[in-house]
C-alpha cells in the first residue's frame, strides 16, 4: 500500500475529513422549526383514500387536493395541466395510456346453483382486488390452478376454456396464454409483491395487480388478486377433490381520458436567472392506500413547498434567485409526458429531487436511502447529498443518545425519536428521477426513498404505518437542497470545492478497493474512467456558477496529483474496429427506452427481438445515458465496467446496434475537437 493510499483510508475511517453543511445555520434552524411531520401526514391520510390510478377520477381528486393545499400554502400559481390519455398519443418514448375507470367488481364463491357462500374481493373495500386495466366481464364457473401460467406445460391435461384459472403469476404474464390461447373466463392471482426477506412471511396480504395497457386481440380480460392464505385454502380443497365455484362480475372501462398533473412555482427573484428551475417530484398514482408508495413522496415535497412558502413569505429567509417547481406526476409516464410536452421548460431545469417512499415506519422493515443518481451523470449534487445525509444522520444519532434537544435532530411530535440512519448510494432505478437523468436531458438531482419495505404494493401500504418523522426529515431535505441550489452563486465556490475535495478523496479510496485483483487492462480501464468522472464532477458546478480559470486549473491540479500519487492513467489502447464506432442520440427520440406499461424500445425491435437482447436493466439504461456523440463503444464499456464491476463488449454493441436500427441512435464521425475535450 502507497503512502498515499494508506492516508486516504485512514482520513476516511477516522472521519478526520468531515465538515458541516455548507449552509448558513439560522437558515437550516428556520427550516427544521417550520417543517412538520404532522402536516405532511395529515396530507398523507387524505390522499390514500384514492385508489390512484393514472388518468381515473380517483387521481384527480387526489390533485385537486394537492392543488387546493398548494393555494392555501400562498401558491397562487397552482395549477392542474392536462394531456391526452387516449392509447395513441406518443410522447417521446411514452405512448399514452388509456384512461381505466371501475364501478363495480366482486368475487364471490359460490354453490353450484350459485347462491353466494363467502366474498373473496370487491373492488369498493378493496380496490387493489382487481387488477389493473382490467375489462367488464362475468364468469359463474369454477376454479382451475395453472401455478406459474406461463408456459404451456402449466395447462396440459386441464380443462380451461371458460374458466378461471388461479396462478402465482402477475396477470399480465399469463393472460397470453390462458386466455388468449386456452380460453379461460379470467384470471385469479396471488402474485406475491417484490422479493425481500420478509417475501411472503405474510400471508393476508393482497398485492396489486396488472393487466396489459395494450392488450392483444383476444386477450383483453379480467383478474382478481386475493391473498397467498386464501390461494392455500383453496389449492388444499382442489387437492382433496372439491370443486371451487365462482362467480365473478366487472363492470369497467378503458376509454380516452386526461393525465392531470399539477405544479406550483416560487419564483426566482434574479431577473437573469429566474427562468432557471429546481424541480422537485413524486409520483401521485398508486393503488389504494398506496401510503409509503407514493403518498409519503407527494407530501414531502408539498411540505416542502408549504416550509418554504411561509418562511419566504414572512421574511425569515430571502426568496431564491432561481425558481423552485414542484411537480405531481403519474409515474414515469407523467415526467415522460412533462419533459417531452414542454421541452423549452425542459432545458431550463438545472437540478431535480425525487421522492418515491420517505415515510415507512419501523414495522415496515424501510431503511431510508439516498441516491445521488446514475454514474454517467456526474455531478457535484451528489456529494451535497452525501453531506446532508452525514450531518442528519449524526445530529439524529446525537439526539436518540442524549436526548438533548436539537432542531436538525428533525423529531416529529407523534413521530419516532429513532436516528435517520440513512443508507447513501449511487443508481437505484425504479422512478421518476430515472427520467429526468436520461440521456436526452441529463438533469442531475438526488433520489430519496426507503427500500426495503415489506408492504410495498399492497394492501398492507397502510397510512398507521408512516412515520411523521421521517416525513419532516425527508421535506427538510428536499427543502434545504432546493434552496441550496436555486440560491448557489460564486460565494458559494470555496465551501463547495472543499466537499467536493473530500468527496474525492473518499471517492479515491473506493477506486483502490475497485481495482484490487483486478486483471490490468480492467484496473486500468477503471482507473482512467475514474478520473475523468472526477473532472467531470467538477465541471458540473458550470451548469450553475461558471468557474474562472484560474480556480478551474487549481481544482484539476489537485485531481491530476491524486491521479499520479495513485498510480497514474495508462492511455486507452486503440479499440478494434468493430468497437470503434461513436453514436450520437436521435433528438426527435427522448426518453427512456422503457416507459409505465410501454416500452418503445420492445414495440419497435418486436417481443422476440427484444429479448434477445442479452444487455438488460441498469446497464441498458446507462450504455444509452452513455452515447454522446464522443464515445466510442469500446470506452462505453469501460465505463460500464468502472460502473458496475463488469461489462462485457460484445452485448454493449448488440445493443447499441439494436438502438441504431430502430432510429434512437445513429452512428456519427467523431467531432476531433469534442474527443480531444473529452480525453
Amino acid at each position: 500500500m502507497s503512502r498515499w493510499t494508506w492516508l486516504v483510508a485512514t482520513l476516511l475511517a477516522t472521519g478526520a475529513i468531515a465538515q458541516p453543511l455548507p449552509m448558513d445555520p439560522a437558515t437550516l434552524e428556520a427550516i427544521a422549526t417550520e417543517t412538520s411531520g404532522e402536516a405532511a401526514k395529515r396530507n398523507l391520510d387524505r390522499i390514500t383514500l384514492e385508489h390512484r390510478t393514472r388518468a381515473s377520477s380517483q387521481f384527480r381528486a387526489a390533485a385537486e387536493h394537492v392543488r387546493d393545499q398548494l393555494r392555501r400554502y400562498g401558491f397562487a400559481n397552482a395549477r392542474i395541466i392536462e394531456y391526452p390519455a387516449d392509447g395513441q398519443t406518443l410522447y417521446g418514448t411514452q405512448k399514452s395510456r388509456p384512461a381505466w375507470e371501475v364501478e363495480s367488481a366482486q368475487l364471490w364463491e359460490v354453490d353450484e346453483q350459485g347462491t353466494r357462500l363467502r366474498r373473496l374481493a370487491d373492488w369498493d373495500s378493496v380496490p387493489l382486488s382487481l387488477a389493473q386495466d382490467s375489462v367488464s366481464g362475468s364468469a359463474r364457473t369454477t376454479l382451475v390452478d395453472v401455478g406459474n401460467g406461463t408456459s404451456a406445460a402449466d395447462y396440459e391435461g386441464k380443462q380451461i376454456r371458460g374458466r378461471l384459472v388461479l396462478t402465482e403469476s402477475q396477470p399480465e404474464a399469463v393472460v397470453a396464454l390462458a386466455v388468449g390461447q386456452y380460453g379461460a373466463a379470467g384470471i385469479v392471482s396471488y402474485a406475491p409483491n417484490q422479493r425481500s426477506a420478509w417475501w411472503k412471511e405474510d400471508a393476508s396480504l393482497v398485492r396489486w395487480g396488472h393487466l396489459p395497457s395494450f392488450p392483444a386481440a383476444g386477450e383483453e380480460s379480467f383478474a382478481f388478486m386475493i391473498s397467498l392464505g386464501e390461494a392455500r385454502s383453496l389449492q388444499q380443497r382442489m387437492v382433496a377433490g372439491e370443486a371451487i365455484h365462482l362467480d365473478a362480475q366487472v363492470s369497467a372501462t378503458r376509454s380516452e381520458g386526461v393525465y392531470s398533473l399539477v405544479e406550483a412555482v416560487i419564483e426566482g427573484s434574479d431577473p437573469a436567472l429566474k427562468a432557471e428551475q429546481i424541480v422537485l417530484t413524486c409520483h401521485l398514482d398508486h393503488p389504494r392506500p398506496g401510503a409509503n408508495d407514493n403518498a409519503s413522496g407527494c407530501v414531502g415535497i408539498l411540505e416542502s413547498a408549504r416550509t418554504l412558502r411561509r418562511l419566504i413569505s414572512e421574511q425569515r429567509i430571502p426568496t431564491p434567485r432561481r425558481s423552485i417547481r414542484f411537480v405531481f406526476p403519474a409515474e414515469i409516464e407523467g415526467s415522460l409526458i412533462y419533459l417531452n410536452a414542454d421541452p423549452e421548460l425542459a432545458a431550463r431545469i438545472k437540478a431535480n429531487l425525487h421522492m418515491d417512499m420517505v415515510g415507512g415506519n419501523a414495522e415496515t422493515k424501510a431503511v431510508f436511502r439516498l441516491s445521488t443518481g446514475p454514474y454517467s451523470l456526474p455531478t457535484f449534487i451528489g456529494d451535497l447529498g452525501h453531506a446532508i445525509v452525514q450531518s442528519l444522520n449524526q445530529h439524529s444519532l446525537d439526539y436518540a443518545g442524549s436526548g438533548n434537544p436539537d432542531p436538525l435532530a428533525l423529531i416529529a411530535p407523534e413521530g419516532e425519536k429513532s436516528p435517520m440512519q440513512a443508507e447513501l448510494e449511487g443508481l437505484s432505478m425504479g422512478s421518476d428521477h430515472d427520467v429526468y437523468r436520461e440521456g436526452s436531458w441529463r438533469i442531475p438531482g438526488l433520489y430519496l426513498h426507503d427500500w426495503p419495505d415489506r408492504y410495498i404494493h399492497t394492501d398492507g401500504d397502510r397510512a398507521a404505518n408512516i412515520d411523521p418523522t421521517k416525513l419532516k426529515r425527508a421535506a427538510f431535505i428536499g427543502a434545504i437542497a432546493a434552496l441550496y441550489l436555486a440560491d448557489l452563486s460564486e460565494g458559494d465556490l470555496p465551501a463547495l470545492l472543499s466537499l467536493l475535495e473530500q468527496g474525492s478523496l473518499r471517492r479515491a479510496s473506493e477506486l483502490v478497493a475497485q481495482r484490487r485483483n483486478r486483471p490490468a487492462p480492467d484496473a486500468a480501464a477503471i482507473t482512467r474512467v475514474h478520473w475523468a468522472h472526477e473532472k467531470e464532477i467538477l465541471h458540473s458546478i458550470n451548469r450553475f456558477v461558471t468557474l474562472d480559470a484560474a480556480t478551474e486549473a487549481a481544482a484539476i491540479g489537485r485531481i491530476d496529483q491524486l491521479a499520479a500519487q495513485l498510480g497514474g492513467i495508462e492511455p486507452r489502447p486503440a479499440p478494434p474496429a468493430a468497437l470503434a464506432v461513436v453514436y450520437a442520440r436521435n433528438p426527435a427520440v427522448r426518453g427512456t427506452m422503457n416507459g409505465f406499461g410501454y416500452s418503445y424500445l420492445q414495440d419497435r425491435l418486436g417481443a422476440e427481438r427484444h429479448a434477445q437482447l442479452s444487455l438488460q436493466g441498469a446497464q441498458a439504461y446507462e450504455a444509452l445515458n452513455l452515447v454522446d456523440g464522443r464515445r466510442t463503444a469500446a470506452e462505453i464499456g469501460e465505463w460500464l465496467l468502472a460502473a458496475f464491476g463488469e461489462s462485457d463488449p460484445a452485448q454493449v454493441l448488440s445493443y447499441l446496434q439494436a438502438l441504431a436500427s430502430v432510429g434512437v441512435i445513429e452512428p456519427v464521425a467523431p467531432d476531433p475537437q469534442m474527443e480531444a475535450n473529452h480525453e
